[in-house]
């Protein structure tokens, strides 16, 4: 009877195995290609609707109104297939984010809709004349946001095909191409590194006079004498698109952040600030690790910019890295001023459950205080799952000593110790700035255990550090390259040999002054004060990186 029921489990257990690999294998719904189709013919089915409403509020219907609306329609259908084909080049990580996908579209459909109604206006004589009024549309909004919260290679994607909609509902105007073309350009090219609300406003002012050199173009290529006035007109109004384009990028941004969850510059430069309730209880309840993170932000920041990524997110990570530490910060090295180190009285492997605990909880402190995902996804990553080698070796010292004292019945022998059991939970990191802190954090700690503070020793140590991490697998996830690691060293050595540098004794004020051997005393305790503060235990470790924590 056993054996019936024996294939009847093997039978349920492969084809559970075999759903689980088809669930793997099968993206979410929200990544499913089919979505990212219906997005696209969406926005291409709603520009087609704002072109008929075009046509029905026109007073005169042309004749061939049915045939140059299939044109139309056919011309924007043919340059969104040529937007796809671009993004699947430059950004194809886009095309699997559905979500980022339904964002391009309503930035492409929101100017598309203002447009349509100032130029309905400018017909019905409303607003200013259609020649005056073209450029008043809204050419440099889709850039602008996409831009900033994408990028300016999708800035130039979505600007290029908002351009070619507004040409098209303008009466296929080759001055409104030549003028959408000009201000996609531009703002794709200075937005890219804006971080500030004014700097938004000021870049919009640029962006407007930028569009000034298409009034002169359009006013040159016409036959008759120009009209000072309409130029006037003209220029003024290129002026007040771009301003009135980048406060309605001001107002629209935090409602895009909010909705697909995108974290812009803007947002972690206000995040940056010291005085967020978790970095100021850091300062309070773990002062050495409120300071070790402001070392690692500067190390962060100069590394990322020596290989052109984002330093700002390095930064304000590395604020937030160890905020985890809050729980209990007396089990971290860098909080220990009493010199007490509670994991003296801790088997090795409770201190390692309490040290890598300082991840879930940085998580879940993060998700209580609404911290932006960038910044989770580096809490989350910053060691890896790396070896906390002090634990482990130990562990292993103290079952040595227990074989040898015959008092283990285990029968595990040290070299079959599960290292597993002394890893961080991981993930490893997947960004160049994650990568980037992961390596900071190590270095920083390790900084604090060199006995002899010189270029060469710090740059031993620095190189020592991203080998071992590459040994052990902790950067292949990320996208950073072995060049980028070199510049990265050299900017980190460079960096902490400038915080660690040595300063001349500061003489005393001692009435004996003139007394050589007491001249010679004060300098000893000079000196022998400032190597005080370094823990004998943390010199003595082999691998610094391997510190508590």
């Amino acid at each position: 009877m056993d054996q019936p029921v024996s294939k009847l489990r093997t039978k349920k257990s492969r084809s559970r195995e075999k759903q689980a690999n088809r669930a793997a294998t099968k993206p979410p719904l929200r990544k499913h290609p089919a979505i990212g189709l219906l997005i696209a013919a969406s926005l291409w089915l709603a520009s087609v609707l704002v072109l008929v409403i075009g046509y029905i509020l026109q007073k005169q219907w042309p004749a061939n109104q049915l045939l140059l609306l299939a044109g139309d329609s056919s011309l924007l259908l043919v340059s969104l297939l040529a937007v796809g084909i671009y993004m699947q080049i430059v950004r194809p990580d886009i095309l699997k984010q559905n979500s980022r996908l339904l964002a391009l579209a309503l930035i492409c459909l929101i100017p598309l809709v203002v447009g349509r109604g100032l130029i309905y206006f400018a017909e019905s004589g409303v607003l200013l004349p259609l020649g005056t009024t073209i450029f008043l549309l809204p050419f440099a909004l889709p850039p602008l946001l996409a831009t900033i919260l994408f990028g300016g290679s999708l800035g130039i994607a979505v600007g290029t095909w908002s351009t070619l909609a507004f040409a098209i509902m303008s009466g296929r105007s080759f001055t409104v191409v030549m003028a959408g073309v000009i201000t996609t350009v531009v703002t794709s090219s200075i937005a890219r590194n804006v971080r500030t609300r004014s700097k938004v406003v000021r870049k919009g002012m640029i962006i407007g006079v930028a569009q000034i050199a298409c009034v002169f173009a359009a006013t040159a290529l016409k036959e008759m004498p120009p009209d000072i006035t309409v130029v006037i007109h003209q220029a003024g109004a290129c002026v007040l698109s771009g301003v009135l384009s980048a406060i309605a990028a001001l107002l629209i941004l935090p409602a895009f952040e909010a909705m697909f969850h995108i974290t812009t510059d803007i947002t972690l430069l206000e995040l940056s600030d010291l005085g967020h309730p978790l970095l100021q209880r850091l300062a309070i309840e773990a002062p050495g690790t409120y300071h070790h993170s402001l070392v690692v932000s500067n190390l962060a920041r100069a590394a990322a910019d020596a290989i052109g990524a984002n330093s700002l997110l390095a930064r304000v990570c590395s604020y937030f890295h160890d905020i985890g530490k809050l729980t209990k910060p007396e089990f971290f090295a860098e909080n220990q001023i009493r010199r007490i180190n509670p994991h003296d009285d801790l088997p090795p492997s409770m201190s390692t459950l309490i040290i890598t605990a300082h991840v879930k909880e940085g998580l879940s402190l993060a998700v209580l205080h609404k911290l932006p995902e960038p910044v989770v996804k580096v809490i989350r990553e910053h060691h890896g799952t790396s070896l906390l080698s002090c634990f482990h070796h130990k562990a292993k010292s103290q079952l040595e000593f227990e074989l040898d004292q015959g008092q283990s019945g285990s029968g595990v022998s040290p070299q079959k110790l599960n290292e597993g059991d002394f890893r961080y939970t991981g993930p490893r990191p997947t960004s160049r700035e994650s990568a980037i802190i992961c390596i900071a954090d190590a270095v920083e700690a390790a900084s604090r255990s060199l006995d002899k503070v010189t270029p060469a020793n710090i740059r031993g140590m620095v190189d020592d550090i991203v080998l071992q991490r590459i040994e052990d697998g902790q950067l292949d996830g990320s996208s950073i390259t072995f060049s980028e690691l070199v510049e990265v060293k050299k900017a980190l050595t460079f960096t902490l040999t400038n915080m660690l540098h040595g300063r001349v004794p500061y003489p005393t004020n001692n009435e004996n002054s003139g007394n050589e051997q007491s001249k010679d005393s004060s300098s000893k305790d000079t000196v022998d004060q400032k190597t005080d503060g370094v823990p004998d235990k943390h010199r003595q470790q082999p691998a610094p990186q391997q510190a508590v924590g």
